[in-house]
């Protein structure tokens, strides 16, 4: 019976277990690490803008997967602004916005299926 007392004690000092403080450690760590940052987009122009204004509201990975025309990347800033209450963009912030989106997720090319954006209906 002491034996088995012992157990626990042994596979922790040799690495076989984990405290529960240990487990606890490391998931708040991998949630710290995995926080999204300006770099989680491509490099260009106005990167960080894109990503401030737009993380705001949604994380990075709905940016990453739309391919848009630069007029539907203009139209969504509308769709988004009248249908969720994104503040409007406008002037200077807004074009700069929007060529960035325009140059980084292009329109898939003609003949490649491309996944629908659910913001927007064709």
């Amino acid at each position: 019976m002491r034996g088995r007392a012992l157990l626990p004690s042994l596979l922790l000092a040799l690495g076989l277990a984990e405290a529960p403080e240990a487990r606890a450690q490391a998931t708040a760590a991998d949630i710290t690490q995995t926080a999204e940052t300006p770099e989680a987009l491509p490099p260009g122009e106005a990167r960080e803008e894109v990503f401030y204004t737009c993380t705001a509201c949604h994380g990075t990975a709905i940016i990453r997967r739309s391919r848009l025309s630069r007029q539907q990347w203009d139209d969504l800033m509308d769709w988004m602004t009248e249908k969720h209450g994104m503040n409007p963009l406008e002037g200077e912030q807004r074009r700069q916005i929007v060529d960035y989106l325009a140059a980084q997720f292009p329109a898939s090319a003609a003949g490649r299926r491309r996944a629908g954006n659910p913001f927007l209906t064709d």
